[in-house]
Formats: C-alpha cells, sequence, structure tokens
C-alpha cells in the first residue's frame, strides 16, 4: 500500500475533527510512513487513537503500515483497520481503494469473477460510485471482464467453436464481456496512463482473443506512454512476428533482451527444455556452442539473416507471460504448466472448459484440455490441466494410481520436447526442384539444384522484362546445421524466356551449382517474395557420392528444357549452368509435354583411353510403365492389343578424355502420356564394361 502513502498525506489536512496532541501525533506518524519507518509510524497512529479511537485516518494509516513491503506486513491486520476506518467513513474513496488492492494482493486473481465469491467485482462497482474516474476499480471491473470473456470463449468452443464476431449465444456473450473489457480499461488508462498493470491487462485482452491489431495497439501504446518500461520492447516484438516482420521483431526482442535483469535473461536463453537427450549431452558439454548448434539446425528459412524459430521461441514467452503469469506469487507465465507447453509446443489447435463434478474421485474442479493435431511427422496429442480449488492454477492432472496426465505430459516432454512449423504471414509455396550430382574439382562432389518457383497468376507476359523482387538460395548443411556451400541470389527483373508455362502454371527457373565433400548433408533450396510475403522452403537429406574411384561410373541424369553446344555460347538467364562445353538449361523434375523435346544430360567418369582417346557408346530407353494388373495384361494381348511402344535412342562416341559428358534428346510427340521409365546405360567399349541408371518419367499432355 506504500503507493497510497502520498495521497494519504494530500488528505491529512481533512481528517475529523481532532486538537492538540491528536493532530500532532497524527501528522507524525504520517511523517515516519513517508520515511518508510513503519515501527515509529505505527507508534504514532496507536497514539493518535488513543486520544481519538474513531480516527478515520489513523485506522487508515495504520492499514498502510500493516500491508507495507515490510517486517510490519500483516494483512490481516491491514483489513481489520480498514474495515475500522470504513465504518466510520463508508464511502471514502482512499479506504475503498486500499481495501481493494488488500484484496487483489490476498486473493488469487480468478476470484475476480466468481459465482461463489463476488467481494472483489462489488467493492469495485462500489467505489466507482463514489469515484467514477478510479483507474484500480475499472482496472478490477477490467479484469472481471476479461476472465467471463476467458470462461464464456471456452464455453463456446466446446459448443462448436467461438466466433468473434457473432452478436447472440455463447459468442456473443463472451464478445459483449471483451467488450466491457476493454471499455474499462480505456477509462482506467484515462485516469492513470502510467499504470503498468493495466497495460499488460490490455495486452493480455488481445493476446488471448488473438486479436493481432488490438495487441499492436495495446503494445505501441504501452511503448508511447511508457518508453523507458523493459518490458514495451518485449511486446513490440511479440506484435513484429505475428506480423511477419522478422527484421523488426529481432531488432524489439534484443533490446528487450539487453534490458531484462539477469536471471529473465536465462529464461529466454534456456534450451534445455527444448534437447532431447542426445542433445542435451552436447550442452552439458559446451553450453554456447550446444545453443548456437541448436537454433542452427532449426531455421527455417536461410535466406533470411534472422532466425525465425528463435524468435517464434521468444514469442511464445511473451504470450505464456502475458496469459500465465501469477504477480502475486511473482511465477511468471513459463514457469508454469500451461506456459510451459505453450513455450514447447506452442497455443493449441483446440481447447475447451469446463467444470468437473466426478463425486467417485472426488473431483470438484475445473479442467481444461488442449488439442494439438497430428503435424507432418508428429502424431496429435492432448493434454488435461485440473484446477481443483477453482483458483486459476492449472496443473496438469495427477492420479494416486497408474498413469495420469501429470505422467503422460512429463513422458511427452520427454520424447517430443519442442513442436514447430514455419508459417509465413503470405503462406508457405510448393515448388518443384531437382538435385543430381556430378564429379568435381579436388576430389569433391558438384550438385546441380534446378528450382521452378510458380509466379503469381496475376503476372504478365506480355513484356520481355519484367520487375520480379524475389531472393532464392540454395544450401548444403552439415549434421550441425553448418553450410559447406551456398549460392543465394537476388532478383530484381526478369527475362520472360525464363518462364516455363506447364499445366500447373507459369514459373520461373532457377539453376543453383555447390560443391562439397562425398557424404550426408541436408538440401535447403528456399525462395521468398518480400512484395507478395510468399516463401517456399524445400529440405532433403542427400547423399554426395564420390566419384573419386578409376572404375566406369556415370553421375546423375539431369532433365533439360535445352542443351547448347560451344564454349562461346553465353546463358540467356540464371536459369543456366556449364558444364564443360555444354550449355544446359535444366529442368526442375522429370515432367515434360509430349510435345516439346526431352533432355537429358549425363557424365561418364573412368573411360578406359586406348591411344588417348575414349570410346563409348551410349543408349537411352524410354518405355511406358504398364499399371495394368495381370488379367488386363493378358486380355489385351488374346484381343490382339500391342503393349505401349518404348522410344530409344543409340549413338557411339569418341573424346579425349577419361571423363566425358554427353546429352540424348527424346522425341515423344507420338507418345500417350503418362508415367515413363527411363534407362540410360554407358558401354565403354574400350574396357568392355558398362553401367547404367533408371528413372521415372512424367509426360503431360500438350
Amino acid at each position: 500500500m506504500r503507493n497510497l502513502v502520498p495521497i494519504a498525506l494530500c488528505f491529512f489536512a481533512i481528517t475529523v475533527a481532532a486538537q492538540g496532541d491528536q493532530v500532532t501525533a497524527y501528522v507524525a506518524g504520517m511523517t515516519a510512513l513517508e520515511s518508510a519507518d513503519y515501527r515509529e509510524a505505527a507508534r504514532w497512529f496507536e497514539e493518535a487513537l488513543e486520544y481519538n479511537p474513531d480516527h478515520a485516518d489513523a485506522h487508515f494509516g495504520m492499514a498502510l503500515v500493516y500491508g507495507s513491503n515490510s517486517q510490519m506486513h500483516d494483512e490481516r491486520r491491514a483489513s481489520r483497520e480498514l474495515e475500522r476506518a470504513l465504518r466510520i467513513h463508508p464511502d471514502n474513496p482512499r479506504y475503498l481503494e486500499a481495501q481493494l488492492a488488500a484484496l487483489r494482493r490476498t486473493m488469487p486473481e480468478a476470484s475476480a469473477f466468481s459465482a461463489t465469491d463476488t467481494r472483489r467485482p462489488t467493492l469495485a462497482s462500489r467505489l466507482l460510485r463514489v469515484d467514477s474516474t478510479n483507474a484500480l476499480a475499472h482496472e478490477e471491473l477490467a479484469l472481471n471482464a476479461f476472465l467471463e470473456f476467458d470462461w464464456r470463449r471456452q464455453m463456446a468452443r466446446r459448443q462448436g467453436g467461438w466466433n468473434p464476431d457473432e452478436e447472440r449465444g455463447t459468442s456473443g456473450a463472451a464478445n459483449a464481456a471483451r467488450r466491457r473489457a476493454e471499455e474499462h480499461l480505456i477509462e482506467a488508462l484515462k485516469s492513470n496512463p502510467q499504470r503498468v498493470e493495466t497495460h499488460r491487462l490490455r495486452l493480455r485482452v488481445a493476446a488471448l482473443a488473438r486479436d493481432d491489431h488490438a495487441l499492436e495497439r495495446a503494445a505501441y501504446g504501452l511503448a508511447a506512454t511508457l518508453p523507458d518500461n523493459a518490458a514495451a520492447p518485449l511486446y513490440q516484438g511479440l506484435v513484429a512476428y505475428r506480423k511477419g516482420e522478422t527484421e523488426t521483431a529481432e531488432e524489439y526482442f534484443t533490446v528487450a533482451l539487453d534490458a531484462m535483469p539477469r536471471s529473465e535473461r536465462r529464461d529466454f536463453q534456456r534450451i534445455a527444455h527444448l534437447l532431447r537427450d542426445e542433445e542435451e549431452e552436447l550442452l552439458s558439454a559446451d553450453s554456447t556452442a550446444a545453443t548456437e548448434q541448436f537454433w542452427r539446425t532449426r531455421d527455417p528459412l536461410l535466406l533470411s539473416p534472422e532466425n525465425e524459430r528463435r524468435l517464434e521461441h521468444y514469442a511464445r514467452l511473451a504470450l505464456a507471460d502475458l496469459l500465465y503469469a501469477d504477480y502475486r506469487d511473482g511465477t511468471r507465465g513459463w514457469a508454469t504448466p500451461r506456459g510451459e507447453v505453450v513455450v514447447r509446443y506452442g497455443v493449441p489447435d483446440e481447447s475447451g472448459r469446463w467444470m468437473g463434478a466426478d463425486f467417485s474421485a472426488k473431483r470438484f474442479g475445473t479442467l481444461e484440455r488442449w488439442v494439438y493435431a497430428e503435424q507432418e511427422e508428429n502424431d496429435g496429442f492432448s493434454l488435461l490441466f485440473e484446477d481443483p480449488f477453482r483458483n486459476g492454477d492449472f496443473d496438469f492432472m495427477s492420479s494416486a494410481a497408474g498413469e495420469d496426465d501429470a505422467t503422460r505430459a512429463r513422458s511427452l516432454f520427454n520424447t517430443v520436447p519442442e513442436r514447430f512449423a514455419y508459417r509465413p504471414v503470405g503462406g508457405l509455396v510448393d515448388f518443384a526442384y531437382s538435385a543430381i550430382p556430378f564429379k568435381g574439382d579436388a576430389g569433391q562432389t558438384t550438385l546441380v539444384i534446378s528450382a521452378g518457383i510458380p509466379l503469381n497468376p496475376a503476372v504478365s507476359m506480355t513484356s520481355a522484362e519484367l520487375s520480379f523482387n524475389m531472393k532464392s538460395g540454395a544450401f548444403l548443411l552439415a549434421p550441425n546445421g553448418v553450410p559447406q556451400s551456398e549460392v543465394r541470389r537476388e532478383t530484381e527483373r526478369i527475362r520472360t524466356n525464363s518462364v516455363v508455362q506447364s499445366n500447373s502454371g507459369a514459373m520461373l527457373t532457377e539453376a543453383f551449382v555447390v560443391n562439397a565433400a562425398p557424404g550426408t548433408y541436408t538440401l535447403a533450396v528456399e525462395f521468398e517474395q518480400p512484395d507478395s510475403g510468399r516463401i517456399g522452403i524445400e529440405r532433403e537429406a542427400v547423399v554426395l557420392p564420390d566419384y573419386g574411384a578409376s572404375e566406369l561410373s556415370i553421375s546423375g541424369l539431369l532433365p533439360a528444357f535445352q542443351i547448347e553446344e560451344g564454349s562461346q555460347i553465353e546463358a540467356l538467364s540464371s536459369g543456366w549452368i556449364r558444364r564443360g562445353d555444354h550449355l544446359i538449361r535444366p529442368a526442375p523434375r522429370m515432367e515434360f509435354a509430349t510435345d516439346e523435346p526431352i533432355y537429358l544430360y549425363v557424365e561418364a567418369y573412368g573411360l578406359a583411353l586406348n591411344s588417348g582417346q575414349a570410346n563409348y557408346e551410349i543408349e537411352a530407353i524410354l518405355r511406358p510403365v504398364d499399371d495394368a494388373g495381370v488379367i488386363t495384361r493378358t486380355l489385351g494381348r488374346l484381343l490382339g492389343r500391342r503393349p505401349p511402344a518404348a522410344v530409344s535412342v543409340q549413338f557411339s562416341v569418341s573424346g579425349r578424355s577419361a571423363d566425358e559428358g554427353q546429352y540424348v534428346i527424346f522425341d515423344a510427340s507420338e507418345q500417350e502420356h503418362g508415367t515413363y521409365e527411363l534407362t540410360l546405360r554407358v558401354h565403354d567399349q574400350n574396357a568392355g564394361t558398362s553401367v547404367e541408371t533408371t528413372q521415372t518419367l512424367q509426360l503431360d499432355p500438350p
């Protein structure tokens, strides 16, 4: 109650009429109280009350002493002194405000909205009747409406879903409660714009409603009013991240972390609870290196300088603290069971709350179930929380016998320590790509990547060049997440002859070349269109073969839209690569229309030389894949139907190197569309050895 002391000093002149020693004792008590000398203040107030037991302000002064954060703290005695003061002056707004503050200190937040104990909202309403602008009373009624909104929103979800725009039914009642909360918060901030707790409640209302616009207004309202508040940049970072402004979010979170006390910063930077067992061993060995590797291997978009997964972690911590912190006992939101789940897995896909009344199990509290849907390789799961005393203190439901939700949750934390799916604001766009290995220089392997980046259907192809702001790149990552080779590209204008029309629409073709030692890597191919917010990310594990052996081998088979020969030929766009004297425009997949030529590029390594000359033969066969069953094929033969014809290309080549690159061209114009099996064979005529590779190829209608 120390914040009420200056108010009390300002108003001590209107105390109950008294003379001489009574006034002297009261003034001395208030002076000692202002100096935080609580024992001395209590002595003087007691003396004033000896002169006049009905000295209301002296009782109020004693309440301030017992409500202080000192050795004199005694909530019972503080409450008793406030009641005595209010019996003398029942409509004194200072006394009512102090009593409301005492109830907020001693009662759980959930009691602000309770069917069995209405002291807090009743007292707040009583205070507003005598002081319509009282900030604390408005904040208390805003909290009451916020908790009602939360409860009714959960009820609506159990009845089929909460609709934030509905005016009737359970959703309508929830939305009305939210509006009341916002109205009281506006009035509270008008009266006391410097009160941090009111700003935080405003943020909580917006966060619970998942209203990013309201959250932004609340965050920037806090920053504008209290620019030196350490929490302001944290919430601004949360807003920026949810808007997809990762660079801005990074800046705000950095400022927030720098301003945090060391203990709080440790909570934000701690990753132990997000690790698997094998990663925990690395953390214990070298925490700095393990932390760096943890975030590096989880960075979803390598094209951006920010790590979106780490930003998500900071955003989850901020959100968990907003929604679940208990400032009455100093518990941060991320340290509560529900907050821990949010930090690990994000907000649930579904949630529902209901009253428990299981008499056999002696459970009469509030239950809340969170459901997480299946996600990529992770199974879906649900978690059940229980608030047995209905005071807002939710924990995992436990049982004295057998496996319960508390045990199940801890087991889940061990097997699935975290859950994250990158969802940019503009959405993730699927795109085709191919990655074909070739022999590189100095014992390395070259990987040629071709990407087909889909264009917005609204893009016009009438001009020779298009303004097209785009970033793209290919990254070859070691198991620890460190890039071993990468290519980044920024495009401001593209030529329309770099665009390919396919059945799925127009796509820009990009080609990248990366080099690394033979081994196992993760390949990441990405693009980002900042103007539209469209992002494409593809990742896969790749094995780069070792082409250093002396025996005959062949590279991967590279599909292409076009191949030109000649060292003087220049590429027409960034979608081309050069291999020796061959200029190649790679295709992003083994898929072609029947009315276009099919180019396939391959390299043979380790050819035997006879008098300095390599002699070899290339044969390529394109056969339809017969998906018909045995009976269908047999009936077809009995009826005289011929099996689909194959297309083949065969030619002999002479060269002067043990490593040779060649290409074949198929004319598939007479073929039916469908799936084909492509076999390419290289026969070394000097050594009498052969090697071949087989792949699937798709033919589409013209």
